[in-house]
């Protein structure tokens, strides 16, 4: 397993970053198609399935506490390689902090590819969390 984390600043209320993280099937109009991420369809009121490099990972949201944390769990239907993400919000006077924990397991023939997994979803969990700040500072 390897560790990724992620910090920002954002301004805006807490309810308002929660809220744009917690709506998945928003995630098209802010989270733009890139090399490894290429789209979010909802199917249900908590799963979801995100289009990757390494397939098709289906997820579910596991833990929420309003305004304050969100935990997501996916893997592709192998189970070679999943995902945990836990998105903690805090407000504080002026913005909110959003630190977002990624946690990358990979199991088989994906071990050996792990190495290039992580720096790939390193780079996708900052473009993620700026497309967040913009999204939820810029709506629109």
């Amino acid at each position: 397993m390897r560790r990724i984390e992620n910090t920002i600043e954002i301004d805006a209320p807490p309810h308002d970053v929660y809220l744009a993280i917690r709506t998945l099937d928003s995630y098209p109009g802010w989270l733009r198609p890139s090399i490894v991420y290429r789209g979010t369809r909802t199917g249900g009121p908590q799963g979801y399935v995100d289009t990757t490099t390494v397939g098709r990972m289906s997820g579910r949201l596991i833990d929420d506490e309003p305004d304050r944390m969100l935990h997501f769990h996916q893997a592709v239907r192998s189970g070679r390689v999943d995902a945990d993400i836990r998105y903690a919000v805090h407000g504080t006077a002026a913005s909110t902090r959003v630190t977002r924990v990624g946690e990358l397991t990979t199991h088989g023939v994906f071990r050996a590819m792990q190495p290039v997994l992580v720096r790939m979803a390193a780079a996708e969990s900052r473009r993620t969390m700026r497309a967040l700040k913009a999204h939820v500072e810029h709506p629109g």
